[in-house]
C-alpha cells in the first residue's frame, strides 16, 4: 500500500519493514541517522520507548506521549505523531463529519486511543467517554 502511494506520488523512495526487537531499538534509531534514511514509521511496541532517543519531539507527540513517525532532518531525528490527526482527517474527508461538538465513545484504551482522544479534544469534541476493562489503564489517558 505504501509503495503504491509512493509510486503514484512520483517519489523516488521505497517503503521497507524493519522488525526491531525492543533491546535493539537504540541501535535501530542510530542507524536511521547513520544510513541517511529520510524517515521511518514507528509502531508498537516502540512508540513510547523511542521518545528519549530522538533529538526533538513535536508538541503534539510529546502531549500524546508517543511517536509514530521519525523524520531525519540533516542528521537531526524529529518525532511526530500523525495517528490522531489522520483519524480526524478521515472523519472529515471520508465521512464528511466534523467532530466539533460531537459526543464520542471509545471502547478500549489501546495503542492508538491516546492519539485519537487527543485529536478529538483538539478538534473541539463536546464529550468524550472512554470505556475500558480496567480503570487503571483508562486513567493513564486522562
Amino acid at each position: 500500500m505504501q509503495n503504491e502511494a509512493i509510486r503514484r506520488a512520483g517519489i523516488d523512495a521505497v517503503y521497507v519493514p524493519f522488525h526491531v526487537a525492543p533491546e535493539s531499538l537504540p541501535g535501530a534509531v542510530a542507524a536511521i541517522r547513520a544510513l541517511g534514511l529520510a524517515g521511518v514509521n514507528v509502531t508498537i511496541p516502540h512508540k513510547e520507548a523511542v521518545l528519549p532517543l530522538l533529538d526533538e519531539v513535536t508538541a503534539d507527540a510529546s502531549r500524546i506521549g508517543a511517536v509514530n513517525t521519525i523524520v531525519n532532518r540533516k542528521g537531526r531525528l524529529v518525532g511526530y505523531n500523525t495517528d490522531g490527526a489522520g483519524f480526524v482527517q478521515s472523519l472529515r474527508e471520508d465521512l464528511d463529519f466534523d467532530p466539533g461538538g460531537c459526543r464520542a465513545v471509545f471502547l478500549g484504551a489501546g495503542g492508538a486511543c491516546r492519539a485519537a482522544l487527543y485529536a478529538l479534544a483538539e478538534a473541539g469534541a463536546g464529550e468524550i467517554v472512554l470505556v475500558n476493562r480496567t480503570v487503571e489503564r483508562a486513567e493513564t489517558l486522562r
